[in-house]
């Protein structure tokens, strides 16, 4: 399992690409977060499509039998006072459907914090988890 950790960065906020047109050196991916509070759902699916479109990826608007598929689950845990802590799983599938491996990051983060923008955080956890997520697609 590989960890990572939010930190501060730019939000950017990228269009997906909804059509199947790639050329066949390309590789296709389509992301998917679920449980994230506030705009998190939207906003690290935009910020994890930014990372793989910066790195030579089509990203799908929809899944595709081409395409990878990075299925984001986010929780929040108490943690210590005015706390809690965040933990993003994300797990990666290959164009067949084979789990190919897992990345996690967690942080401790003041509680309610991403009740409703996520903003920079966004963008330093798709930042972040890109890297790592990245090892398990072939080149």
């Amino acid at each position: 399992m590989i960890r990572s950790t939010l930190a501060g960065a730019a939000f950017v906020i990228v269009s997906l690409l909804t059509g199947p047109v790639q050329a066949a050196d390309e590789r296709a991916a389509y992301v998917d977060v679920a449980g994230a509070p506030g705009d998190g759902k939207e906003a690290l699916e935009n910020a994890l499509s930014n990372q793989l479109l910066n790195r030579g990826f089509v990203v799908m608007g929809a899944p595709a039998a081409e395409a990878y598929e990075i299925q984001g689950i986010v929780r929040l845990f108490p943690a210590g006072r005015g706390e809690e802590t965040i933990r993003i799983d994300w797990t990666i599938f290959g164009p067949e459907g084979t789990r190919l491996g897992n990345v996690t990051q967690t942080n401790v983060i003041r509680k309610g914090s991403l009740n409703r923008r996520w903003g920079a955080a966004a963008e330093a956890a798709a930042s972040a988890a890109a890297v790592d997520i990245l090892q398990y697609i072939p080149q």
